[in-house]
């Protein structure tokens, strides 16, 4: 399996795969970045200091899971906090900041 950010293949995602190691060397934990919603609700979504692309809902950070090579990124869960930092509220905070 490969990582989920581009450039990253650990051999297979520690962060979907957390038990998963041949050994007792850590591996880096996924570091995907949700950024507050801008001024049209849409969200930038970063992974390892790389953009993956602007989210208009939740199920955009899943395509863009896929695209990077993530082997069933539809099971990836995006709710939990030590795998995606969500910045300026949660997955269910899609609504426009005001200026």
């Amino acid at each position: 399996m490969t990582s989920a950010c581009p450039g990253g293949d650990r051999g297979h995602d520690a962060a979907a795969f957390p038990d998963d190691a041949d050994d007792d060397t850590p591996i880096p934990a996924l570091r995907l970045v949700v950024h507050p919603p801008d001024h049209r609700g849409w969200r930038r979504v970063r992974c390892d200091g790389q953009s993956l692309g602007t989210a208009y809902r939740l199920s955009d950070i899943t395509v863009f899971l896929a695209a990077t090579g993530m082997e069933n990124a539809e099971d990836f869960d995006l709710t939990d906090p030590a795998l995606v930092d969500w910045r300026g509220g949660g997955p269910d905070c899609w609504v426009p900041v005001q200026p």
